[in-house]
């Protein structure tokens, strides 16, 4: 709080003190008071309303800073009302009553607001666990009476899965680093894993795949990087090439602490204004509204979880010529 703004504050106790002074000026004078004294006087009544001021200020002032200080400290600053000092001056102590009031309401919102959250998230996955049977059971069915009609749906099936999957991981998002464990994993094996799911749509869409040297342990939770890397996969599907042999290549550079993890397609790319965009919420590009009904969450989910996870994700495209996206996946066991 600056002085000028309480000087402003207090212009009217000072137009009360300034008639006061000039009343008590009046009346020494007419009660035959010398000049010299009624000086003094006034000097000193303003001094001592002046100083009395200033302690007030003072005082304020230092309980403002405190506060600031305090609640610089905290994450959850509206926890403020929780922890502040219970002031000793009646004024004070009225405001402190009525922030705890609000305080309190406000954390009884916010409890009211988690619980909902909580048993929507548990909705969810139970709903997701449900609706996985009849998903595998429809796959299970089209597998043992393979046509072209069964084929399709498969195809159209595995869409579902994956769309079902999404909704899973978006749900857990506020609690993933609960629910990972980071532990060396086979970077081969999580591949095969993503191919063998897309195997389908990857016949289906005559995409060659081209895997190298794969054969690295790495340090990750396996079932969220299988994930990741389906989400990437799934794209590459998705914005393949019609013009071209649509190719996806997965390759690794080696690196002293890390693996970085590549994933290419020749596929019709992204757009160099919209490159920065693409792990935004909801953002599906040129691309997404021309061509397929994207909803825009696969990327930005792949982003979230490589920023729990402590990987780094980057994507690199030309337009109508190759998209790649790089992972940068840790050797070794650290502690986040």
């Amino acid at each position: 709080m600056s002085l000028v703004k309480y000087i402003k504050d207090k212009i009217l106790y000072i137009l009360v003190y300034e008639i006061y002074c000039l009343f008590m000026v009046l009346y020494l004078d007419a009660i035959n008071v010398g000049t010299s004294e009624i000086i003094l006087i006034t000097a000193i009544t303003t001094f001592i309303a002046v100083f009395i001021m200033f302690l007030n200020y003072n005082k304020k002032n230092r309980i403002i800073k405190e506060l600031k200080q305090t609640i610089d400290k905290l994450d959850e600053k509206y926890l403020i009302g929780e922890i502040m000092k219970k002031p000793s001056n009646c004024e004070l102590l009225e405001y402190y009553k009525i922030l705890k009031l609000a305080n309190k309401s406000m954390l009884d919102k916010i409890a009211q607001s988690q619980r909902k959250q909580k048993e929507y998230k548990e909705y969810i996955e139970s709903w997701v666990h449900e609706i996985k049977l009849p998903i595998t059971s429809i796959d299970l069915y089209c597998n043992n009476n393979r046509n072209n009609i069964t084929r399709k749906i498969i195809e159209e099936n595995a869409k579902i899965n994956n769309y079902v999957e999404q909704a899973l991981f978006y749900a857990r998002l506020d609690s993933v680093s609960n629910d990972y464990m980071i532990k060396k994993t086979s970077l081969n094996e999580c591949v095969n894993n993503v191919i063998s799911k897309n195997k389908n749509a990857l016949i289906q869409n005559k995409i060659k795949i081209e895997i190298e040297d794969l054969d690295i342990k790495v340090y990750t939770d396996e079932k969220w990087l299988e994930f990741i890397l389906n989400q990437i996969v799934i794209n590459s599907i998705k914005y393949k090439s019609n013009s071209n042999g649509p190719i996806i290549s997965i390759y690794q550079m080696e690196n002293k602490e890390n693996v970085c993890l590549y994933i290419k397609d020749n596929g019709i790319g992204i757009k160099s204004s919209e490159i920065n965009r693409v792990f935004e919420k909801g953002f599906t590009g040129t691309n997404g509204r021309r061509n397929i009904k994207s909803t825009g969450i696969g990327l930005f989910l792949c982003k979230k979880l490589c920023d729990e996870l402590g990987l780094v994700i980057q994507i690199e495209s030309s337009e109508s010529e190759y998209t790649i996206v790089k992972i940068i996946i840790p050797k070794y066991e650290y502690i986040r």
